[in-house]
């Protein structure tokens, strides 16, 4: 017997990409597949090219004065009118909401009509959205081992987090230290890093011409940092390749030395799916720290390297890069461990956790 799954996510690639593993392995094992999201999530959609895809409001919250308190409150509200009559119109298993405040109309409604709720949360600290939703959830999916905030008492099961099938085929991808060319890549996520825009090519500019001229460099911002990275680089004596968003980060990954990046849940386990060496800079002021508390998670065990913003200089990253270049085995040591933090069932785990709330629902 098919039953139809509704997946929800807010939209942003961290939220997203979960998900997109998730609908195809779950129409892989012959189940149908809903998703839905807000506009900004519809961005997204084509990457569920066999899945129903549907909008509905939704407004944030966090962080708002009180008329955006409002406005978002009002969204909100009337996106749980309409996951209402979606979810009666769909009649799914189970819902699975992925985080963020776009999945909070569609994951309540489901609590509210008694359909299970599978939240899977990729962070280290129990994200706002889920927070909300914990209580009544059926299941709480994790991607770490231990993660805070979680209501006591409440069913939790391990399973990382699902990434990319074009990343997953890379858990096969050894890792080699660079020989003539070392390959650096940057990026800060689907929204880009404004001071891995700032700090990068100036420590970049101060390194040796005879460790410039070894290195090939590809790093992704943000439309509006763009032009000012562009000249940033101009007298650097480096070529480097820059782009709004790198569509084909599978190779990317696969060919990197060394990644610069922020420290999103999805980024981290696509690092230790690929066993590719990262130094990571989490965003300063993120809810609750999750950034720093998912950094640390690698760090503490010797899977990436970490440096917080305020230590994130230009000096500091040239002296990091040429401490790397004399004694590139530390790479290779951080980058077999990174591997073994890697969980490249987890779309697998998170399948057979939607299936098994799913099907005592009916």
């Amino acid at each position: 017997m098919t039953d139809t799954y509704v997946l929800t996510a807010g939209g942003t690639g961290g939220h997203v990409f979960p998900a997109q593993a998730l609908a195809e392995e779950l129409i892989n094992r012959g189940e149908k597949v809903c998703f839905v999201t807000d506009g900004r999530g519809g961005n997204f959609s084509q990457r569920f090219p066999d899945a129903e895809c549907h909008c509905v409001s939704a407004g944030a919250y966090a962080g708002l004065g009180k008329i955006g308190k409002l406005i978002g409150a009002v969204r909100t509200g009337f996106g749980l009118l309409q996951a209402l009559v979606l979810l009666k119109k769909i009649k799914p298993a189970a819902v699975i909401g992925f985080g963020g405040y776009a999945s909070v109309p569609t994951a309540y409604a489901a609590e509210m009509l008694g359909i299970p709720v599978l939240l899977h949360e990729q962070n280290s600290v129990l994200g706002g959205a889920n927070r909300f939703l914990a209580k009544k959830a059926t299941l709480i999916a994790t991607t770490f081992p231990h993660v805070a905030r979680i209501p006591d008492g409440k069913e939790t099961v391990y399973t990382g987090v699902p990434v990319r099938p074009a990343i997953l085929k890379l858990s096969d991808a050894a890792y080699t230290a660079a020989s003539d060319k070392f390959n650096l890549l940057i990026f800060g996520g689907s929204q880009g890093a404004r001071i891995l825009s700032d700090v990068v090519p100036k420590a970049l500019s101060l390194l040796p011409d005879e460790v410039k001229s070894g290195l090939n460099v590809a790093q992704q911002a943000r439309a509006e940092d763009l032009p000012q990275l562009s000249k940033a680089y101009e007298k650097s004596g480096l070529d480097p390749e820059l782009a709004l968003f790198f569509s084909d980060m599978d190779k990317r990954l696969e060919r990197a030395h060394l990644v610069i990046c922020r420290a999103g849940a999805s980024t981290l386990a696509e690092l230790c799916t690929a066993g590719r060496p990262a130094l990571i800079v989490p965003i300063l002021r993120s809810p609750d720290s999750h950034q720093l508390h998912n950094a640390e998670f690698l760090a503490e065990n010797n899977a990436a390297f970490l440096k917080e913003e305020p230590d994130f200089t230009p000096e500091s990253l040239r002296d990091f890069i040429m401490e790397l270049f004399r004694e590139p085995k530390k790479l290779i040591l951080v980058s077999s461990n990174a591997r073994r933090l890697a969980k490249p069932d987890a779309v697998s785990l998170l399948a057979d956790a939607a299936l098994k709330i799913g099907r005592k629902n009916n």
